[in-house]
Formats: structure tokens, sequence, C-alpha cells
């Protein structure tokens, strides 16, 4: 019986520090605690301006386990996940981040649970103290929204770092959407789920680059991927702000016929309270719809989900 493999997936830009670090550290649990498995390391270059492109050639040259998938340009993390995911061969995918945040050293519980049975292992972020009061107030924030809005099961404080058996990896190939949440298209295919926990190691070299506008952008995706229900919602509050409007139009007439003398309302002020309520029922409607519009727009177009300029060590 030949021996199982496994394939770690590392989206990689601006990480030319990291890159020789993360690769120690997964050579070293696989060598030590997993030796019975095969092993490759796929290095998913995200149009990297830094050197990153240049350590991950010599580290392909050094050991031809570690394979490199280098993309045009920068396309985004959740598409470097996935341009990772095509490319891997392994009978389970672990998806790790190259800043070493997810430790290594978890990855053979990950293993186990595998082994058990799970088809999707997750691994589910303790709160820790070098993270920013910012960053954990608009997580919580984040995943209370979700939970509420989506038909999906998606767990908060989950993260990309998790184990995909053979069976998720290729329902997830088949996946076309261009706009996407990793972790919750994954979440949206089911399968057989188990979570762990860790708590995620200070950043060693250089600086995120995962930007809180990026965050928002993720976030606002992610809303309008996995519910209808915000467009259901506006149509609600545009009843409420009408039945609101009505309320004070007729508080205002009637105030204006009983008590002139303390209420008297001109003309121009009935003009702009209905003015107002149509104008804030009209401007979120079509904010809310345009982001649908925008996200169908980007799927018609049907370009490529990412271009790869080369790869090193791949047969694909």
């Amino acid at each position: 019986m030949s021996e199982k493999l496994l394939s770690f997936v590392i989206p990689a830009y601006c990480e030319q520090e990291n890159l020789r670090p993360v690769y120690q550290a997964i050579q070293s649990v696989m060598e030590k605690h997993i030796p019975d498995y095969g092993w490759e390391i796929i290095f998913v270059d995200d149009g990297s301006p830094d050197h990153s492109a240049q350590v991950l050639e010599e580290l392909s040259c050094q050991d031809t386990k570690c394979r490199v998938v280098e993309l045009s340009r920068n396309f985004g993390k959740e598409i470097a996940l996935s341009a990772g995911v095509d490319y891997a061969s392994g009978d389970a995918v672990i998806c790790l981040d190259a800043d070493l945040q997810h430790p290594p050293e978890r990855i053979p519980d990950m293993v186990r649970e595998w082994e058990k049975g799970a088809e999707v292992v997750e691994m589910v972020r303790e709160r820790s103290k070098h993270d920013p009061w910012l960053r954990r107030v608009g997580s919580s924030i984040f995943y209370a929204i979700l939970s509420l809005l989506s038909s999906t099961d998606i767990l908060a404080k989950t993260t990309d770092f998790r184990l995909l058996d053979r069976k998720v990896v290729d329902a997830l190939c088949l996946v076309e959407e261009r706009q996407r949440m990793f972790r919750g298209i994954i979440d949206w295919l089911g399968f057989r789920k188990t979570s762990l926990s860790f708590q995620p190691e200070p950043r060693k070299h250089g600086t995120p680059v995962y930007s809180y506008s990026k965050l928002i952008n993720l976030a606002l995706n992610s809303f309008i991927s996995y519910s209808s229900i915000p467009l259901k919602l506006i149509g609600v509050l545009g009843l409420l702000i009408t039945g609101a409007g009505l309320c004070v139009l007729l508080w205002m007439i009637a105030s204006t016929i009983v008590a002139p003398e303390y209420w008297n309302y001109t003309p121009l002020a009935f003009v702009v309270v209905i003015n107002l309520i149509l104008t804030g029922v009209i401007l979120t409607a079509l904010g809310l719809m345009s982001m649908y519009i925008s996200k169908i727009y980007s799927e018609v177009q049907n370009r490529p989900l990412y271009t790869v300029r080369k790869t090193i060590n791949l047969k694909k």
C-alpha cells in the first residue's frame, strides 16, 4: 500500500523573511511526528513585489517537495488559496499562513482527527493579546452578523488554517465563484467537520499585509455571497421608514389643525420631511442593489479565476 500524501498550501504576499522558517517548521514536524506520510508544500506567490519569488526558487531547487505557483499579479489571498488547492495532489490538503501565526506544531493533531473520519478539520483561533482590539471587536461583530444572515453554519473565529480531505478538495475545485470567501465556500459544501483550537503565535518577521480595508471588503463579499436576507431587510426597512414618515406627517397635519397656535408648520417643512424619507429609502436600496449587481457582473464576465506566470516542481 502506497503512503498517503499531505499537501500544504501556503499563500504568500511579501513574506520573503518567513518562507524559509515556515518551510523548516513543516519539515521538522513531518520528519519527527508524521514520518509515515509523504508530503509536499505548495507556495503560492501572489504577485509579491519583494524577493519572495527568488527565495521560493532557491527553496524549490534545494528540495523538490517544495513546489511553487507564481501568479501573474496580486489576486488576493482567497484566490491564492484556491490556486494552491487546484495544484495540490495530496490525499489531504492543509492550508496555513506563511507568517507562522498558524502553528505547524498542531498539524499532527489535525491529521489524527482526519484519520478518525473528519473530512474537514477547522482550526479555531483563541483570543490573543497580540491582536489589536479593533480587529478583535470587528471579528466578533462580523461573525455575529454573518450567523444571523447566512443559512450556512459558519463557526465563529475559524481561520483558513484547516485540513481538507481529498473529496472536499475535488468538490471545492468545481466551484467557479470569483468573489469568494474561501472558508465560507468550504462551510457551504458541507462534509463532516470537527474543530480544534489554537493559540496564534506573534508574527516574527515583517508586517501584516491584510489591511482593514481588505478585511471590510471580505466581510461585505461574505454577507452578499451567503445570504439574500439584506435584500429582504431593505424592503422591511423601507416599510418602517415609510411608516414612520407617515406617522410624522399625520402628526404634523393633526397638530396644525387641532392647535395651530402651538404647531404652525410651513408647507416647506412637510416637503422636507417627505423628501428626506423617500431619499433615505431610495439611496439605501440602490446602494445595496448595486453591490449585488456588481457581484453578478463580475461572475458573468467569465474571466479565469487567476493566471499563472510559472510553476516549479509541478506537473500540472
